[in-house]
């Protein structure tokens, strides 16, 4: 059990900030470019969303890159806690080692998290067509669900790639000098069924994780709209 829950502390306190900073940005640049492009808001609504988090990926990563560092490492028990992994990581190559991996990171995520956000709102568009109403809380965690196995299963080899380039160390069995290095070394030596060794345990881990997050994150904006509403109705009458 210690096994499996290695790591949790850390990235519980190192991501409450996280899912704010990405929402936030994604919200601000989706309105930004609709603004910008009023008459290719439909048409292209699918090229915004994607854009939309692709900037919200980058801004964060900012400070989301050093704590996947940390989480890996607790993770694969090359530190034994949060506090050592710092001290750990800041006496060996200082600030640089917290973005050990930032680049690949950031070329698994732009698109990870787009395709989730692509067809998790492509696949609200399909409920409203059918429905002819906003998906529910629960229905959001399902469509959620199902847009990050969609997501998952395209990009299970660059998340490989990444978690080898991220938690590799001097003492690893191969060093990797890079993503297409990474790559073309397990590919060759391992096969190309070793991309998709943990596809499962991913699949376990992120579904139901951004299935929870997305079903809050259409709640909490139900709510504010509701609320914005009747604070607004409530000024109009008082008027």
């Amino acid at each position: 059990m210690t096994d499996l829950t290695r790591g949790a502390g850390a990235q519980f306190v190192l991501s409450l900030p996280m899912g704010a900073i990405n929402f936030a940005v994604l919200e601000c640049t989706k309105q930004s470019m609709t603004k910008m492009f009023p008459r290719a808001s439909n048409s292209a609504e699918a090229f915004f969303d994607f854009m939309s988090s692709s900037v919200a990926i980058t801004v964060s990563s900012i400070f989301s890159t050093p704590t996947m560092v940390l989480t890996s490492r607790i993770m694969t028990g090359t530190y034994p806690n949060l506090v050592a992994g710092i001290v750990s990581i800041s006496k060996e190559s200082g600030l640089k080692g917290f973005y050990a991996g930032w680049f690949p990171g950031l070329v698994q995520k732009i698109p990870s998290y787009g395709l989730t956000w692509v067809f998790f709102q492509q696949a609200k568009n399909i409920h409203y067509k059918y429905y002819k109403r906003e998906p529910e809380n629960a229905e959001n965690f399902w469509l959620g669900c199902i847009a990050a196995a969609g997501s998952v299963i395209v990009m299970i080899p660059m998340d490989t790639v990444k978690t080898r380039l991220v938690t590799q160390t001097a003492g690893s069995a191969y060093y990797y000098s890079g993503i297409f290095n990474c790559f073309q070394t397990i590919l060759k030596k391992e096969g190309i069924g070793a991309f998709y060794n943990s596809l499962y345990p991913r699949l376990a881990s992120v579904v139901p994780m951004i299935g929870i997050q997305y079903g809050i994150l259409c709640s909490l904006q139900r709510k504010m709209a509701e609320d914005s509403l009747g604070d607004e109705l409530h000024r109009l009458k008082d008027t």
